[in-house]
């Protein structure tokens, strides 16, 4: 006895024509038309076309032309390359209030991950910045990698920064900022490659960096109490040092030498999770935030306008965020574009939660 097997129902796009009568007055003369009603959106593409087309591109990394094909396969729907750049206007200016939310958001967060990749229009080469917590992400076209880009990004943000050892958030209050050790990590297991007495300091910082990820993972696994954990990170913390101090006076090996001298001045840095527990000791979720759009870079190139460079962040801070809320992303683009044509602005909005207040001592 067979199963018949599952069948979709069809689904087809409706097209409503909209016609506007004219007439002139048989009194006065004067020529009289119908206005087209607010509610009625304007172009070839109704909320829910626009909605679908910034998914597609935010969420699902399609190009133009992929999106050009899926509307011809799919829905039987032809439409030109700059129609469909013209919808992605359209979400842009949907979705700008709460793009701004976003970013005032995590701007106010007590702990935020920053972090930053390549951006091309066209052939010029510029960034794409993401500051990153754990409900929002908020990510930003710039045109450079410098201090002004950062603190751009940044703006008011006055919390606890988890960033690489990136010399453009040196503006940032160095005993507010926390430095990635897996990225230090990479760095020790270099200078451990070395011979002579420079690979030692290397071997010697990558055991105590070890030591430091095993150590907060017993703590948090609560595996040790509080009193072990801050006695074994002091110790670490000052061993740490020494090494550093060690590797800061060799005569030979000159790059190890300004590597460890660098890392000295940086070394508060290293132990901000230390002055809240709220810190972690690694930047993976911004890198996880920029992995998305990395993979769009890979599979649609580059944007070719300003239009592109704005749609672009808000896409993807819009996905993202809705992803970490654990809300759809297609249904919240979906009722913002469809507000757009009443004209009374939109009103879509992402429910956060009140943010914490944010004290240092």
């Amino acid at each position: 006895m067979s199963t018949p097997g599952v069948r979709f129902p069809v689904v087809r796009f409706s097209v409503v024509e909209h016609q506007l009568f004219g007439g002139q007055c048989t009194g006065c003369g004067k020529f009289h038309c119908a206005q087209t009603p607010n509610n009625i959106p304007a172009g070839q593409m109704g909320p829910n076309l626009v909605a679908l087309i910034a998914h597609l591109s935010g969420r699902y990394h399609l190009s133009i032309r992929n999106i050009q094909d899926y509307l011809r396969e799919h829905w039987q729907l032809e439409f030109s390359i700059r129609a469909i750049s013209q919808a992605q206007a359209k979400a842009t200016t949907a979705l700008a209030e709460p793009y701004r939310q976003i970013g005032e958001y995590v701007r106010h967060q007590p702990v935020a991950h920053a972090d930053e990749t390549r951006h091309f229009r066209g052939n010029e080469c510029r960034w794409l910045w993401a500051l990153v917590t754990l409900k929002a992400c908020y990510f930003l076209t710039q045109v450079s990698r410098g201090k002004e880009a950062a603190d751009t990004l940044l703006g008011e943000f006055s919390g606890y920064l988890v960033t690489d050892d990136y010399v453009g958030y040196t503006r940032f209050p160095d005993d507010r900022r926390q430095l990635c050790w897996p990225h230090l990590i990479r760095k020790f297991t270099d200078i451990g490659s070395r011979v002579g007495n420079g690979g030692k300091i290397g071997r010697r910082l990558l055991l105590i960096a070890h030591a430091i990820i095993r150590t907060r993972h017993r703590w948090q696994d609560q595996r040790i109490d509080e009193l072990i954990y801050f006695r074994r990170m002091n110790r670490l913390r000052r061993s740490f040092r020494h090494t550093l101090e060690r590797g800061s006076r060799l005569r030979i090996d000159g790059r190890t030498k300004r590597q460890c001298v660098h890392l000295l001045t940086r070394e508060p840095m290293c132990w901000t999770f230390l002055s809240d527990h709220r810190i972690p000791l690694d930047n993976n979720t911004a890198e996880r935030a920029l992995r998305s759009y990395v993979i769009w870079r890979k599979l649609s190139f580059a944007s070719q306008s300003y239009q592109g460079d704005q749609f672009r962040p808000l896409i993807l801070s819009i996905v993202g965020t809705a992803q970490r809320l654990g809300i759809s992303s297609y249904q919240f683009i979906r009722s913002a574009c469809g507000e757009l044509p009443s004209g009374a602005g939109v009103t879509t909005r992402f429910t956060f939660d009140p943010p914490p207040l944010i004290t240092h001592s």
